[in-house]
């Protein structure tokens, strides 16, 4: 028998083993109160979902996106202008030193 087929007999044998214990464990009282435990949780979530959904919550949300986008906005315009008013004054800037360079005078 080469190291393969040990290795292939270990895996048959290690999941019998967890298939067998897991059948155990699933008929035990353990088991039996997890499971009911989780779907308590599962309808305690569901419920909150419903409340947060019937409640203001989700339009205070959508307002405070609507003025944080409209706030936004407002910023990048500002940003805008400033980044215009910049790019003059450079283009200004080396104009006259472009004037300067080339010894002409600006009429």
């Amino acid at each position: 028998m080469n190291l393969l087929d040990k290795t292939k007999e270990l895996a048959d044998k290690a999941e019998a083993f967890l298939e067998e214990n897991f059948e155990k464990a699933k008929a035990s009282e353990t088991y039996a109160k997890i499971t009911d435990s989780m779907e308590q949780a599962g309808e305690f979530v569901e419920k909150k979902i419903e409340e947060y959904k019937a409640s203001d919550i989700p339009g205070k949300i959508d307002n405070l996106r609507e003025k944080a986008e409209s706030h936004s906005e407002k910023i990048i315009d500002q940003a805008k202008a400033y980044g215009s008013i910049i790019v003059s004054d450079v283009d200004e800037a080396i104009d006259r030193m472009k004037e300067k360079l080339s010894g002409e005078k600006k009429k």
